[in-house]
């Protein structure tokens, strides 16, 4: 269960408020009148799905439930006081496991002949077809307009060939495929990140700058260097995030990509995270240099935003915001009790 204290995590709402709220408020205006489906990891404070409720991006019907909202949690408890909370339209709209090992779930000898509503009697294969049910019925679901990817685990450590995480972000875009545009919030720590990865990101950071003039160009202007070791370290990440994780797996499954934002914050332990919020469009199957160039570009001279905890706390403007979201949910919750 979450001990994080997600009504006064400041540096976390910072994000939200500049970062997810504004591009969603972006995307909600270019689709017009269409509902937004909206899948998250919201834990159990849910603050992202009210601060959109609030704010006229996901809407709730005649019954008063969120029909566009999927939610998935780990924990029984917190799913159990989520769909209390938030009321999707039925219990089915909150998956119960972790996401990596839902949607990377493969069938074996053991389960491919079985259904998962036959009866076994092994308690292990009464497991595995109890997460090949959720499998089946979450990629149902897709696609989303936004998809908040914000889970326990970090993208980065174990390395990218090992990681449970990364399989499941490149699934996500699989299953994306049925949707013209979409936004994603990714959300990893940057704290403890693993050699193979810290290797990836020099040896493709390397490869960029022999490559593209305008990178080249763009890095020497602004920091005077294009050695990777030379490079601030919150810059170095945010760049490498985007063009060693998230850029060849929207290439891989076909979509252009343009990053509204990448935004460093410390967490309560004083460590750092880092998300990105990337909008996503259908492309052709040989996309143009070009997009990449401009959106590695921009990401050089503009990104991230920092976040500490102390200033984050000293930002009146989102302390209003969240105390505003916050009271906002309390009094959800005490209509839909009565």
């Amino acid at each position: 269960m979450s001990e994080i204290n997600y009504d006064q995590y400041y540096s976390k709402h910072c994000v939200r408020y500049f970062g997810w709220l504004r591009a969603s408020k972006k995307l909600k205006k270019e689709v017009g009148n269409k509902s937004l489906k909206y899948f998250t990891l919201c834990a159990k404070e849910a603050i992202d799905i009210f601060m959109l409720e609030c704010e006229g991006v996901l809407s709730r019907d005649k019954n008063e439930k969120l029909p566009d909202v999927i939610i998935c949690e780990k924990e029984p408890r917190d799913a159990a006081e989520i769909l209390n909370l938030v009321r999707p339209p039925q219990k089915e709209a909150i998956f119960v496991g972790e996401l990596e090992k839902i949607l990377t779930f493969r069938d074996t000898t053991e389960t491919e002949t079985l259904s998962p509503d036959m009866p076994v009697r092994d308690r292990r294969i009464r497991s595995l077809l109890r997460l090949k049910d959720l499998s089946e019925r979450f990629k149902k679901c897709f696609p989303f307009d936004i998809i908040n990817f914000d889970p326990y685990g970090n993208l980065l450590n174990p390395g990218k060939t090992q990681n449970k995480l990364y399989q499941c972000l490149d699934k996500i875009f699989e299953l994306q495929k049925g949707i013209d545009t979409f936004l994603l919030f990714l959300t990893t720590p940057i704290f403890n990140i693993h050699m193979d990865s810290k290797s990836l990101f020099k040896k493709d950071f390397e490869v960029n700058v022999s490559s593209y003039e305008a990178i080249r160009h763009a890095l020497h202007s602004l920091m005077g260097t294009t050695s990777y070791d030379e490079i601030e370290e919150k810059k170095k990440i945010a760049i490498s995030v985007a063009k060693s994780v998230i850029i060849p797996i929207a290439k891989k499954n076909g979509w252009n990509h343009k990053h509204h934002g990448i935004f460093v914050y410390d967490n309560f332990s004083g460590n750092k995270m880092l998300s990105s919020v990337v909008q996503f469009n259908k492309g052709h199957s040989s996309l143009n240099n070009a997009v990449y160039i401009d959106d590695i570009v921009r990401i050089i001279h503009e990104m991230p935003e920092y976040y500490s905890l102390t200033d984050a706390a000293r930002n009146g403007q989102v302390k209003s915001h969240l105390k505003k979201i916050v009271e906002y949910r309390e009094k959800a919750r005490t209509e839909f009790s009565e």
